[in-house]
């Protein structure tokens, strides 16, 4: 991927390079309308509607990790015997599809009373019918995955995110509230299902194997398990937020987390999509293996270091001319929470090398230890509202990624002054961009649209005069891919 990594196989970084473009492109185009979407019901609805809907969703992530049980990670990852998994796999999706709907059902009532408010069990029962609608495309959107057929999964993903808004808009036009966004989500599901279907090629057949089933099994419970600890972590925020600050203080918090989450985590996803079954493909590799994940280290923190500076920047200017007074109280817990976002996504790629090395168990036991940390710390940080609980982000957020970085690093056999050094070019390209664009706001007194326009252009110029003298090569390369793949969605 870089110069340094001479032993990558070319097919290999071709396949990185091109499942990236696909993956972004597909996740830039979807998380740009979610974008739109959150700005105009950022307008129609009201703090407390955002958050009682967060409620809803924290309860729902937790059962839709059993819904799929880890069986789309188990499908990209397996090497032979693929038909009999996948129709072991539709036919346990289709029973967990409905097993999690009938436990959201009987749980509802639980959860409203948890973070008291009678209106979530409604809410969620209806939420519920997303697990088995989802349950039914998960085969075809992972044979999708196994295939590396990026580009097909343009389709679907932003025709979700397309169904989603235009439902969740239409619905709070006519004073559906709170319910909008739970039909959006709903018309997303089917959305993705239908069209996974269509585009997959893939159909079940009678054709099953037990040893298949059983490693399908097997691998699956492993991720059940990183999957929850990863949730419990992601949403543990929410869920202390929710239940000590109320639901005012969760949606204005939610909202905070929605920006900078739309293009950093979309991010981390697509590079976890691609990067997932290509270090799968070279784990036996140790050399490969190791300037693979070295590569990824140094092109994500690249990125998302920048995006995660620039949000923080505009993060006051952006919640004064796009949203309402009542989210005025967004900004600041926007600004940390995106550069925390943007140290995670360092951290974000450990989790896919266990799991790419067949060894999900890691995770699991790193999450034992992980996750006391980031409650101790977010429970504290309360004290300080909201914006406590953004800045304890940023703390945990750079705890886990050293404690990850020396992990890998161990399994692997490389000094950890390489994982430093990948690092580099992202701190010195995102401290450029922000050191340019704070000059230029407090100079030239930068407020409004215009100063808002402003300060996006003369960010995204300072990042590429940054990019260039740093690395050049870098980005002389992704010129040429970017020449190399536009020309021929031009002729399509």
């Amino acid at each position: 991927m870089t110069e340094s990594n001479s032993s990558v196989p070319k097919n290999i970084s071709k396949e990185a390079v091109r499942g990236t473009f696909w993956n972004y492109l597909s996740f830039a185009s979807g998380k740009l309308l979610n974008f739109v979407t959150t700005l105009i019901l950022a307008r129609l609805l009201v703090p407390e509607e955002f958050g009682v809907v967060a409620y809803c969703t924290i309860a729902i992530q937790y059962v839709d990790i059993l819904n799929s049980a880890g069986i789309d990670s188990a499908l990209i990852s397996r090497r032979d015997k693929i038909e009999e998994a996948a129709n072991s796999a539709f036919i346990a999706n289709i029973i967990l599809g409905i097993v999690s709907f009938g436990t959201v059902w009987v749980a509802a009532p639980g959860v409203a009373a948890f973070f008291k408010e009678p209106q979530v069990t409604g809410l969620l029962r209806l939420l519920a019918l997303a697990l088995p609608i989802s349950g039914l495309g998960l085969v075809p959107s992972a044979m999708i995955l196994r295939g590396l057929k990026f580009r097909t999964k343009l389709i679907p993903d932003v025709a979700r995110s397309f169904s989603k808004g235009l439902v969740s808009i239409v619905l709070a036009l006519l004073g559906y509230g709170a319910w909008s966004l739970i039909w959006g989500q709903l018309a997303s599901e089917l959305t993705g299902a239908v069209l996974s279907w269509v585009l997959a090629g893939w159909r079940p057949t009678l054709k099953f194997e037990r040893e298949a089933t059983r490693d399908v099994a097997t691998f699956g419970g492993h991720i059940i398990l990183v999957e929850i600890a990863g949730q419990l972590r992601n949403n543990v925020d929410y869920i202390i937020v929710g239940r000590i600050l109320g639901k005012t203080m969760l949606g204005i918090y939610t909202l905070a987390y929605r920006i900078p989450e739309l293009a950093i985590r979309s991010f981390d996803r697509v590079v976890g999509q691609v990067s997932f079954p290509l270090l799968a493909q070279v784990q036996s590799e140790r050399e490969t293996l190791k300037n693979t994940y070295l590569g990824y280290i140094r092109y994500t923190s690249l990125f998302t270091f920048s995006i995660g500076a620039g949000i923080a920047i505009i993060a006051s200017p952006f919640v004064h001319t796009f949203l309402s007074s009542e989210w005025q109280e967004t900004a600041v817990p926007m600004a940390l929470i995106a550069i925390a976002l943007a140290i995670m996504s360092v951290g974000h790629i450990p989790g896919i090398f266990y799991k790419a090395i067949g060894r999900p168990d890691i995770l699991n036991r790193l999450s034992m230890i992980k996750i006391p940390v980031i409650v101790a710390i977010l429970w504290v940080a309360t004290r300080w509202g909201i914006v406590g609980v953004a800045a304890g982000q940023i703390l945990f957020a750079v705890i886990s990624m050293i404690f990850d970085s020396v992990i890998v690093s161990r399994i692997i056999h490389f000094d950890l002054s390489e994982t430093v050094k990948a690092l580099v070019p992202a701190s010195l390209c995102a401290g450029s961009m922000a050191l340019v664009t704070t000059l230029a706001k407090f100079l030239f007194g930068l407020d409004g649209l215009f100063g808002f326009i402003a300060i996006l252009v003369i960010g995204g110029l300072s990042f590429l005069a940054a990019l260039w003298l740093v690395d050049r090569s870098l980005t002389d390369r992704v010129m040429l891919t970017l020449k190399r793949k536009l020309v021929p969605v031009k002729t399509l």
